[in-house]
């Protein structure tokens, strides 16, 4: 599991130049500058305190590597003896009690432990940024060959309990503990957004070019979606019952969902897991306490602390993403048959079709808006994908989508934390494609004419509920239902699609998360919030 490169001894008469050499070592593996340079004063702080203690030390240092994880251990023989506590009187004139700061200041970097006689402190040189990634591609597979086993090995009721009692009741308690934490991310994170930017009229030009490239991307969406529909749909399509009228009288009320924006209470938004109505009122406490000045700083201070609060529980659940992964690839071999795909299978290839359209129009969108080389783009998002998939919700992958724009797009995080959350309500590009080629398939099926009528009713109400659909499990399968029966089709009519709704969840939530990260990147170079020089570097994250 360890790949061992090159171990050294470290004493007194030979110090400085080993440091020097660990140095170099640490550079010839790709090791940044930086992270080398604060490797080696971490070094040196560590030997200093253990020769002050015994003049005569030794210490083998082992430069090892896991899973792209780069490291240095350092090993004494002796009794247990931690450099960290090495202090017993608060000496500022003591040069132990300097060197004991420094190494409490990067004691993230820094573990101890007494094992066989030994001593061992492991300094964090570099952590690799797609560790998570590996794994959860790993997990993927690995859920893949599993559930197949298992469902050629167990019987059909087995496999039910499995899937319904474990494997269900894990992802629902996953899902539950991100969509408990979905309102929160979102409220405290605009508001710090806001509050990081005092000019009120950065907000409002920010929040226009925000939603209307947002919206550009939606209707080009929506627009190539119905082609693509109508494409794979245009003959071949069994028909299973018959509906009057061909669309004419579907209407979407724009007006109730503007106005539904502003919720009656503070509470309703929050209960409900009203995206819009949480972004209204967030938009507002951030302006009203830009207002307020330095009357508000304990505001400011209050939200700053929550955000970051909110984050690290959703880091903290982004542990067990490779597990979910696992189980998620497991209940789709259970519950879609071979025969379900290849008779959906064109649904999904339609998906596929928009997916890479899609991914010409957000490069586009980087070329003209950011004036950026889509490639750094195109070569970091795969890293992302898995996270997406595993998500199967826009909403649930926000706190991770804001991450990756900040680490590896260089995106300033009073940018993400705004655009963001924005974007996973009112960028559904992914959902475009889901709700139009399937609504074309079922019309096909209950025998709708495909009149100017139709898709202009269809183009309207996908345009629409793109706009606001919870971006949460099972939201879009919802908003589906909702078009089909405005049609007047019947609601069973999406039991026919509802058996590869998991594999169409996948493309519509990766889409949908790419748009708002590439969005996000294009507005942060043109608004100068952004460093060019993390999103031209296309090495692994440190």
């Amino acid at each position: 599991m360890f790949e061992r490169w090159r171990s050294f001894e470290l004493a007194g008469e030979n110090y400085r130049e080993t440091i020097t050499a660990i140095g170099d070592a640490l550079k010839k593996q790709g090791v940044s500058e930086k992270e080398a340079e604060t490797a080696g004063q971490l070094l040196e702080h560590i030997f200093s305190l253990q020769l002050s203690l015994r003049p005569e030390v030794h210490v083998k240092v082992n430069l090892r590597k896991r899973f792209g994880d780069i490291s240095l251990r350092m090993e004494t023989v002796g009794s247990a003896y931690n450099p960290l506590q090495v202090l017993t009187e608060w000496n500022e004139d003591d040069p132990d009690y300097q060197r004991t700061i420094v190494l409490k200041s990067k004691k993230e970097m820094l573990s101890y432990t007494h094992s066989n006689g030994k001593n061992i402190v492991t300094i964090k040189v570099h952590e690799a940024g797609n560790k998570q990634i590996r794994y959860t591609l790993f997990a993927m597979v690995m859920g893949i060959l599993v559930g197949a086993l298992i469902k050629e090995m167990v019987s059909p009721d087995l496999i039910e309990m499995l899937n319904k009692n474990i494997i269900g009741s894990i992802r629902t308690m996953f899902l539950n503990s991100l969509n408990m934490m979905i309102a929160p991310v979102v409220f405290f994170s605009i508001i710090a957004g806001l509050t990081s930017m005092s000019n009120a009229s950065d907000i409002g030009r920010l929040g226009g070019k925000l939603v209307g490239t947002y919206m550009c991307t939606t209707v080009i969406a929506t627009t190539f979606s119905i082609i693509i529909g109508l494409f794979m749909f245009h003959s071949g399509v069994p028909q299973v019952g018959n509906v009057s009228g061909g669309g004419e009288g579907v209407s979407v009320s724009l007006l109730d969902m503007i106005v539904n924006v502003v919720p009656e209470n503070l509470v309703a938004p929050i209960v409900n897991r009203d995206m819009l109505q949480i972004i209204f009122v967030s938009v507002l406490f951030g302006v009203t306490i830009n207002m307020l000045g330095e009357k508000a700083q304990i505001l400011k201070n209050l939200t700053e602390v929550m955000n970051t609060f909110c984050l690290r529980v959703i880091t903290l659940l982004a542990q067990f993403i490779p597990l979910i992964a696992f189980l998620s690839m497991m209940a789709l071999m259970f519950t879609v048959g071979t025969d379900s795909l290849l008779l959906l299978g064109r649904v999904l290839v339609g998906q596929f079709i928009g997916s890479l359209a899609m991914f010409g129009v957000y490069s586009t969108v980087l070329v003209l808006m950011g004036k950026l080389s889509p490639v750094p783009f195109l070569k970091k998002i795969g890293s992302f994908i898995p996270v997406a998939i595993s998500m199967g919700s826009s909403s649930a992958a926000m706190p991770f989508t804001m991450r990756f724009c900040t680490d590896r797009m260089g995106v300033s995080p009073k940018l993400s934390s705004f655009s963001i959350p924005l974007g996973a309500t009112v960028n559904m590009d992914g959902g475009c494609f889901y709700f139009s080629i399937q609504a074309i398939l079922l019309a096909k099926m209950y025998g709708l004419e495909m009149t100017p009528a139709f898709i202009g009713a269809l183009f309207i109400t996908v345009v629409a509920l793109s706009i606001g659909a919870p971006g949460v499990p099972g939201g879009s399968f919802v908003c589906l239902t909702s078009i089909i029966v405005s049609f007047g089709l019947p609601v069973e009519a999406s039991a026919i699609v509802l058996g590869i709704d998991p594999l169409t969840s996948m493309f519509r939530t990766t889409i949908n998360t790419i748009g708002d990260i590439a969005v996000t990147t294009a507005l942060s170079k043109n608004e100068n919030m952004m460093d060019e020089t993390i999103y031209m570097n296309t090495g692994h994250a440190a």
